[in-house]
């Protein structure tokens, strides 16, 4: 394939989306695999308390995945079309700002549900047996 002559202004959108679609339909297929995978080796080697608990951890894993894929993707596209417009600095500004914006809600997240993790395990629907771990 040749990645270093696609020019994205002349080739054609359905080409360009052919080009696309394979890779990011195996990224997103690997991180499912991944998460059955894990499942199926925590089942079997830990038992049914840790499977529980890898499935109360994943929702939170999920929610924070998909807020960074919200600031990468919409960090992506602006910063685009300002770079094909030949402003770097707004184009960099945008992405610094996607990064300290992930930042601020990560270290939020965490500080909100370190703090009291007990309740964080009752509120995500763990039993009084998984929080005596």
């Amino acid at each position: 394939m040749k990645r270093d002559a696609i020019d994205l202004g002349k080739v054609h959108i359905p080409t360009l989306f052919r080009i696309y679609l394979v890779p990011t339909l195996l990224g997103m297929l690997s991180l499912c695999a991944v998460t059955a995978t894990d499942g199926i080796f925590v089942g079997r080697g830990c038992g049914s308390d840790a499977l529980a608990a890898v499935n109360i951890c994943i929702s939170p894993t999920m929610v924070m995945m998909g807020i960074g894929l919200m600031l990468g993707v919409g960090a992506s596209v602006v910063s685009s079309v300002h770079l094909a417009n030949n402003n770097v600095k707004a184009a960099r500004l945008n992405i610094t700002q996607s990064l300290f914006v992930a930042t601020i809600i990560v270290c939020a997240f965490l500080a909100l549900t370190l703090t009291s993790v007990s309740a964080t395990g009752r509120l995500l629907g763990s039993s009084e047996n998984l929080l005596r771990w």
